[in-house]
């Protein structure tokens, strides 16, 4: 292959010209007037009026986030002083800006081509994780804030103590269903539990399961005691206890990374690069001017064609209208952190922990946020004891529970744009096009969405009676809140009274969750898709090889995933086994003749985990009309 390439290398004749002469980025703000309290309007008449030819599947959508953590009252604001880094890692994006988008429509020509569907970020997060490549996730991974989290490093905890002084004997202290934590580089000291009977020079470990600090001695790259404070040095980091490669969530810690940078600890970089530099540029840094209040000012960037398949296949056009309009998912998360500390005896009173109080999203329906770990070493371990809010919005800050700190709190973009290139053809090439394609039919895949709450045991579901050009199915299961978990409460003489409640938070808003950048790890066997009362599968899917091997590994991939070498797709076995427990059913082999035959859509299998779930259904479907290229108008 190697010697057939160089001979035919060596006879072509390589042509350098462009069919272009020109190519120009052209931006259009929002009709928002800095209003974002729900929805984001986007009209894209004057690239219409450009009188060039647009390309939207280069186009991309820019939003100014403000995301703030502030103390719960001003009273506390020496909680986060003015200048210090302990607020660096204690938050995350989920993965994909797209969780911005509860739902979106598109209008062509003043005429509807994508309707509203809600939870279209859950279904883009799947379209991305089955067809970016490596590549792709290196060269636009931070533009799109995408890096997957770690589907192995969860934990699930039945216990909640709501008595915040008392050592919570469910280990996390976090009433969830689902923990992903981050693992970060603490250089420096914080006084994180009393270590009054450590002499100085001792070391600390983790035990087991990361949870209480245990004295010992002669550890190397253990965490030690100096003047009174804990003191993490070097890249060695406390267990957060799990071993190997699931030991953390290093997707999240790489989005941290991303949008995180801090000139004031930026070990000199500051002096280079300063907030007001990084502002001028529309550079995604913290800034902070009061204490009490910490501020990180985000551009996240969102390709079009990651939001809709329209965008993808739209070919070249002029004179094309296209209006947006964008419901967006909003939030505001108050939490609480407790450090532990330790009795005379070097005992645990207290571990760690991060307590969500209360979840509020406005616009929308998930979450976009996520909290670090407040375990030793973790990400928001350097907060000291107190409540906090954490929440963002576009453009700027307009949650009444954070109104007392206004330092900073407005984007230095004021709206968002959507960005398009606008290619000017040289005349020939220009000739040849139209004459080539005076006409072009799109197709491109639309979703609907529905929605089956409380799944235990086996299952049968109708999804819907009829829905025609269907394609393919995908099912994403989310641990229910309707599970139980133990309340324990204290009484006057401080006895536990155990009592029986459910989870607190929806699992695509639990804020120590990555849902909905990717499913709940519910194993469902039994599983198969019947399409107008045939099965999809010839034998209902029993074990995990045959979920992933037979239907989610060749979705939506490059090649179908069966030429070696030339493969995309996010999506390991390992990765399924462990996390990623997506569904999915191509139904898209069907006679021509039958394509635009209305089909029912029924799925059936047994929910195997011992977790009640939620089954998000997405049933993925054709559309198509044709398009004149020169005028852009919709032709039927």
């Amino acid at each position: 292959m190697a010697d057939n390439l160089v001979f035919e290398e060596s006879i072509n004749t390589e042509v350098d010209r462009s069919e272009f002469t020109q190519k120009k980025w052209i931006y259009v703000n929002d009709n928002n007037n800095g209003n974002y309290t729900s929805q984001i309007v986007l009209d894209t008449t004057p690239l219409s009026n450009s009188g060039g030819w647009v390309n939207w599947s280069e186009a991309y959508i820019v939003m100014p986030l403000v995301v703030q953590l502030t103390t719960d009252t001003t009273a506390n604001s020496a909680n986060l002083p003015m200048g210090s880094s302990i607020a660096d890692y204690s938050w995350a994006f989920k993965s994909g800006f797209w969780n911005l988008i509860n739902s979106m429509s598109v209008e062509f020509n003043n005429q509807t081509i994508i309707q509203q569907t809600p939870f279209l970020n859950v279904f883009r997060s799947f379209k991305a994780l089955t067809s970016w490549s490596k590549d792709d996730l290196h060269n636009h991974g931070m533009s799109c804030g995408f890096y997957p989290d770690n589907g192995g490093s969860w934990s699930y905890c039945n216990d909640y103590h709501t008595d915040y002084a008392t050592l919570n004997l469910g280990g996390r202290g976090v009433n969830c269903g689902y923990a992903n934590n981050s693992s970060v580089s603490i250089t420096g000291s914080s006084t994180i539990f009393n270590t009054a009977n450590v002499a100085d020079g001792q070391p600390l470990s983790i035990n087991t399961f990361g949870r209480y600090p245990v004295p010992i001695t002669g550890v190397a790259g253990e965490p030690t005691i100096n003047a009174g404070k804990v003191s993490y040095t070097g890249a060695s980091n406390p267990s957060n206890g799990f071993s190997g490669e699931y030991s953390c969530n290093d997707g999240m810690r790489k989005r941290q990374s991303w949008f995180g940078y801090d000139p004031v600890n930026s070990n000199g970089q500051g002096l280079v690069n300063s907030v007001d530099n990084s502002n001028i540029v529309f550079r995604s840094c913290k800034v902070q001017s009061e204490a009490g209040s910490v501020v990180w000012k985000v551009y996240a960037k969102l390709r079009l064609k990651d939001l809709a398949d329209f965008f993808d296949k739209t070919p070249l056009l002029k004179g094309s209208t296209i209006r947006m309009l964008i419901n967006t998912n909003q939030s505001i998360i108050n939490f609480k952190v407790i450090q532990g500390s330790l009795d005379a005896t070097g005992l645990p009173t207290d571990v760690p922990k991060l307590l969500p109080n209360s979840v509020s999203v406005v616009g929308g329906l998930t979450n976009p946020l996520m909290l670090s770990s407040a375990q030793w070493g973790q990400g928001s371990s350097p907060l000291v004891d107190g409540v906090y809010n954490l929440s963002v919005s576009i453009y700027k800050n307009t949650f009444p529970a954070q109104q007392t700190y206004t330092g900073n709190n407005t984007s230095s973009l004021t709206s968002c744009r959507i960005y398009a290139p606008v290619y000017t053809m040289n005349a020939l090439a220009e000739s040849k096009y139209l004459a080539l394609a005076p006409t072009k039919k799109i197709r491109y895949k639309d979703v609907f969405q529905y929605q089956f709450s409380g799944v235990q045991g086996p299952f049968n579901f109708l999804v819907t009676n009829g829905i025609s050009n269907l394609v393919s199915v995908v099912v994403v299961p989310l641990i229910s809140k309707s599970n139980p978990i133990t309340l324990v409460t204290f009484n006057n003489q401080g006895a536990p009274v155990a009592s029986q409640g459910t989870l607190p938070f929806l699992s695509y808003q639990n804020p120590v969750s990555p849902s909905p950048s990717m499913p709940d790890p519910i194993m469902i066997n039994n599983f198969n898709i019947v399409v107008s009362g045939v099965n999809l599968f010839l034998n209902n899917e029993n074990y995990d090889f045959e979920a992933f091997k037979h239907q989610l590994a060749s979705s939506n991939q490059l090649n179908g995933g069966l030429t070696t070498g030339l493969t995309s797709g996010l999506i390991s076995e390992d990765m399924f086994s462990r996390g990623y427990r997506y569904y999915y059913g191509d139904c898209s082999r069907v006679l021509a003749s039958e394509e635009n035959v209305s089909r029912s859509v029924q799925i059936v299998g047994n929910n195997d985990s011992l977790l009640a779930c939620d089954l998000l259904v997405f049933c993925e479907f054709v559309r198509e009309f044709t398009v004149s290229t020169q005028t852009g108008a919709k032709l039927d």
